[in-house]
């Protein structure tokens, strides 16, 4: 049985088109199972996984999703979610990844995605040990989606998969249209003098946070054609200031979003300000190519629809 997946990597891994294609008879739990992960290359998981390690957050919580988190054995350092997964032996985190970690946990499966060195790190030393591994990429929502149906069918459980995924897609479906596009900018954070910015046009790999505004309503400021900044995704609080939002989403609590309101000289004064629309928002639901951005979806709809039932 082969589940495809096609990705495509320009200068940066850029995650164009995505699709699975899936025999016509229904998903069966038989191994070993073969696929084509976003490196394109062939994987063969030979038996139902029992020890798993999953690399980034992301790949944890699609994993705890679909109610195994009882098999995962190893973790980065930055995944604090779910609960039930913390104290799971750390196998590296922000400054690279330990192959000794890993292998100590045994695993028959690892799932990674191609940031942080993860995959050149990775990649080819656990071919040569025989250890299966499978690398997704985070692209836009829909990407997310065929990766939780890919995920499922190489840890044995594609039922629940189809069925998580028809649950998403029933919530999305959900989704209120406004009357009107809100003018949004989402800032994700900070870097110096520099605010990073949530933009679809910046990279096809990451668009999964750009793509939770326009399906929750929202219309990304900086994301048309002729923006001034067309390659970027690094702005300075003058370009924000220029733009006059409808709504600012800041990525983080509502302290870090005063210390940065306070921060830069002329805040008060945009539509947004003024109107009692600039909101802290959840990092989890908006920057974890997850099933959280569900989450994050419906979230930034209430948002938007209060800012509609004033316009």
């Amino acid at each position: 049985m082969w589940v495809v997946l096609t990705a495509f990597k320009q200068c940066r891994w850029l995650l164009v088109s995505l699709g699975y294609l899936i025999a016509s008879a229904s998903f069966a739990n038989d191994f070993p199972v073969k696929v084509v992960d976003a490196l394109g290359r062939s994987v063969i998981v030979k038996e139902r996984p029992q020890r798993i390690v999953t690399v980034f957050s992301s790949n944890t919580e699609i994993v705890a999703a679909l109610g195994l988190s009882r098999l995962i054995v190893g973790i980065d350092g930055y995944t604090y979610y779910p609960e039930s997964i913390k104290k799971v032996p750390k196998i590296g985190g922000r400054l690279g990844f330990s192959l000794d970690s890993i292998v100590a946990q045994n695993p028959d499966l690892v799932i990674m995605t191609p940031a942080r060195q993860a995959t050149h790190q990775l990649v080819l030393p656990l071919d040569r040990l025989g250890i299966a591994s499978v690398v997704v990429n985070g692209g836009s929502i829909e990407t997310i989606l065929q990766n939780i149906l890919l995920i499922s069918h190489v840890t044995g459980v594609p039922e629940v998969g189809k069925s998580l995924v028809a649950s998403m897609r029933k919530r999305l479906a959900a989704i209120p249209t406004l009357s009107s596009c809100p003018k949004v900018v989402l800032i994700t954070g900070r870097i110096g003098g520099l605010l990073l910015i949530a933009r679809r046009s910046y990279s096809t790999v990451n668009a999964y946070t750009a793509d939770i505004v326009t399906k929750a309503g929202g219309c990304l400021v900086f994301d048309d054609g002729e923006s001034m900044l067309p390659q970027l995704n690094q702005v300075s609080p003058e370009v924000i200031l220029a733009a006059n939002p409808d709504i600012i989403l800041f990525a983080g609590s509502d302290s870090e979003l005063l210390e940065l309101s306070r921060s830069i000289a002329g805040w008060e004064g945009m539509k947004a300000a003024q109107t009692g629309f600039v909101r802290a928002v959840s990092r989890s639901q908006l920057l974890i190519s997850g099933p959280r951005v569900i989450d994050g979806v419906e979230a930034l709809s209430t948002i938007f629809q209060a800012w509609d039932r004033q316009q």
